[in-house]
């Protein structure tokens, strides 16, 4: 007789999810396709390797881990078994004139399993490093360059930066500790799996089960806003509208029995001053407490003049829309709160698996944050949260400064698992904020000010007791870091299992 997990890993591959009726494996194509996994607690940890100034200061280019004979530069390492799920780059003189080679050792081989010029690699022309999975944004001449094609290892991975022309080709700057370093900006983001985890370590020559994968996550990649979850996935669907009074809320939706709510779709003429409300099992307060816009990707001042379209949240034809899943065992209530002096009217459509969710899909949380003015000297916190779980994605809908380093603080940790470079790579862009795009899982557009989004799937941010981001709010060369103040707010997305 099969079980649960069974069932539910059969549908999911019948959704297009997994390949040859097997759930997807860890750090594989098919991976970027298994959504009913995301609110499942993770085995996993998550790590980030980057150039952040060793110092405490805003020299964040270069600073790398150790220098090896012959000007290579180590840029990670970690054992296994694994999985790189981002890789970010940018540096100041325009494309193609500071030359480099990017090498990727797996599993302890002689020669890398990848080596290829930077700028290459991130072309988005060479299978399986296609666009839009990897690309460029911001600026043409000097892009931020990224990828999100997972490069899986079974026993270790060390990535290496090797310059390919001669040294005075290349700009360098002074770090903190003195030392003369190359004007190059990096992250890595990567997990380490629990041992004895079976993983397909990274291989150019794809199978037709990869390809496949590859050619499917490229589609939906390629269309923002378009739900995921594909005509296969069995969705119950739900139609609800209300007219909220002044200073007022209304319930929208109120679902009972067990399932996942997949798709929420809602339209507001002005959703200026609404807030989206969602509680799961009738819990005491919402799970779900978060500004209309935001919530989608959007400002807070009314209706996108353009489309936002993320594969997870974002705007599109006139309607907001979110396509995480959003488990709950007895109950989901969707309500909105109207802060404004007029009554405003909500019309939605939600789509749910009316099956209850396994027993460690953990609840979908949105909160705000939101300083109006931030503490000089002090990172600004944008989450405190408590319990089992993982983090999932932000949206900035005020970021302020741009040279705010991101830390994420897990189970009490004194060192971040996850340290930044800048505000703007966080979201894979480079050189400010001024420069815009919106793409599957991050982006950056201006609605009245810069709007950013990003979505960390699949390399979630697992927790085992507590979860702590804190931000820089910009640096000045004389005054020092934590200085720019001004009004920073945002939503951030994490799983939580059990109230």
């Amino acid at each position: 007789m099969l079980g649960r997990r069974t069932i539910l890993a059969l549908l999911i591959c019948l959704g297009g999810g997994c390949a040859a009726g097997r759930a997807a494996a860890p750090g594989s194509l098919w991976e970027l396709l298994e959504f009913e996994s995301i609110p499942r607690v993770k085995d996993w940890r998550t790590y980030q390797a980057s150039g952040y100034d060793r110092g405490g200061g805003f020299y964040d280019s270069g600073n790398f881990p150790r220098v090896e004979p012959g000007r290579r530069y180590v840029l990670m390492e970690s054992d296994g078994p694994g999985c790189i799920d981002r890789m970010w780059f940018t540096y100041k003189r325009p494309l193609g004139q500071e030359p480099y080679d990017l090498l990727v050792y797996i599993d302890g081989g002689d020669e890398p399993a990848i080596r290829m010029d930077l700028d290459a690699f991130f072309s988005g022309q060479r299978a399986p490093f296609v666009a839009p999975l990897a690309g460029t944004c911001a600026a043409a001449a000097t892009p931020g360059r990224y990828s999100y094609v997972p490069i899986a290892f079974a026993k270790s991975c060390k990535v290496v930066l090797v310059p390919t022309a001669a040294p005075e080709a290349y700009l360098y700057r002074t770090n903190s500790l003195g030392e003369t370093i190359p004007h190059v900006y990096y992250q890595i983001t990567y997990r380490r799996f629990r041992p004895g985890t079976k993983v397909q370590p990274f291989q150019w020559d794809m199978t037709a089960s990869e390809q496949e994968a590859l050619a499917k996550a490229q589609s939906l990649w390629s269309d923002g806003g378009r739900s995921p979850w594909g005509p296969s996935t069995p969705l119950l669907r739900r139609h609800g509208s209300l007219v909220v009074r002044a200073r007022d809320t209304g319930t929208l939706l109120d679902m009972q029995g067990g399932g996942t709510l997949c798709e929420l779709r809602l339209f507001a003429e002005n959703p200026a001053g609404l807030r989206l409300l969602m509680t799961w099992d009738g819990a005491a307060a919402a799970q779900v407490s978060a500004p209309l816009g935001p919530f989608f990707g959007c400002s807070d001042a009314g209706r996108p003049a353009t489309d936002v379209k993320g594969l997870w949240t974002g705007f599109a034809d006139g309607w907001f829309y979110c396509y995480l899943p959003m488990p709950f065992h007895t109950s989901a209530k969707i309500e909105i709160a109207n802060d404004t002096g007029a009554q405003v009217a909500v019309t939605a459509q939600a789509g749910w698996i009316a099956r209850p969710p396994d027993d460690d899909a953990a609840y979908f949380h949105a909160r705000r944050y939101d300083h109006a003015l931030v503490e000089p000297g002090r990172d600004y916190e944008v989450l405190d949260a408590t319990g089992r779980g993982h983090f999932v994605g932000i949206v900035m809908d005020r970021p302020g400064h741009m040279e705010g380093d991101d830390s994420f603080f897990v189970d009490g940790a004194r060192e971040p698992v996850i340290r930044g470079t800048g505000t703007e790579d966080f979201f894979n862009f480079a050189w400010g904020l001024s420069h815009t795009g919106d793409y599957a899982l991050h982006g950056i557009t201006i609605q009245g000010g810069p709007v950013c989004y990003r979505m960390h799937i699949p390399a979630t941010v697992p927790f085992a007791r507590s979860l702590k981001i804190t931000w820089e709010h910009g640096h000045d060369v004389q005054a020092g870091p934590n200085t720019h103040q001004g009004r920073y707010s945002g939503v951030v997305f994490y799983y939580v299992l059990g109230e």
